[in-house]
């Protein structure tokens, strides 16, 4: 009988170790940093076709979103994180706070952070559209207008569909934040196909990466 409680214990043990070394520092449970909320209003345009509850799962997409924004874990890792300056530097637009190292050309990831959460609630509208045979983007928005449009060829159920949502919504966002890809910018800010260096595909990364890691733990 001591032979299995000790062996018990030590599967135990083992668990636990397993589950911090595959989640360091995060451990199994969300841990709130701030309260960011996300509020996304919905138009199908003609054309366009959407899964038959896309609604639900468009509201489970921002409610998840707001908790990633929300949380101390995903403050954290875009605090470790840098990028490419990505013409955000020479940017007209008013709508956010320009924070750019000018002696490297870099952005930090934690001046990224403080501009997604500059405000605590957002309002953004989301349009789908059919694009034809086009099916090389998922969609676009631009600086200061809080507009998502959204192709619908990959609005499949199943896959995790939610949180595939929230992680394009972060994207987006990323850029109605000001920042742009590498074929938006002039020659000399170009990174050339370095995702890490883009702040848009980045945050959309970290945000992918927290939602699987809380799915895998049961958090959501």
């Amino acid at each position: 009988m001591k032979k299995i409680g000790l062996l018990l214990l030590i599967l135990l043990a083992l668990l636990a170790v397993n589950i911090f070394a595959l989640s360091p520092p995060y451990g199994t449970k969300i841990t709130k940093e701030t309260a960011f909320k996300l509020n996304v209003s919905l138009t199908v345009s003609e054309g366009a076709q959407v899964p038959k509850h896309f609604a639900d799962t468009l509201l489970k997409a921002q409610q998840l979103l707001s908790k990633v924004f929300s949380s101390a874990e995903f403050k954290e890792i875009m605090s470790q994180k840098s990028f490419s300056d990505s013409a955000y530097s020479k940017s007209k637009k008013k709508c956010f706070d320009v924070v750019y190292d000018a002696e490297t050309g870099r952005i930090s990831g934690k001046a990224v952070y403080d501009n997604l959460l500059k405000e605590n609630n957002v309002s953004l509208s989301m349009v789908i559209k059919n694009n034809g045979d086009k099916q090389t983007t998922m969609g676009f928005a631009g600086a200061c207008s809080y507009k998502i449009t959204t192709y619908d060829f990959w609005l499949v159920e199943g896959g995790a569909l939610s949180q595939r949502l929230a992680r394009h919504i972060a994207h987006e966002f990323t850029h109605i934040r000001g920042y742009r890809h590498d074929n938006l910018v002039p020659k000399a800010n170009k990174w050339g196909l370095n995702a890490k260096e883009d702040p848009a595909l980045g945050v959309g990364s970290v945000v992918g990466e927290i939602l699987t890691r809380w799915a895998k733990f049961g958090i959501i």
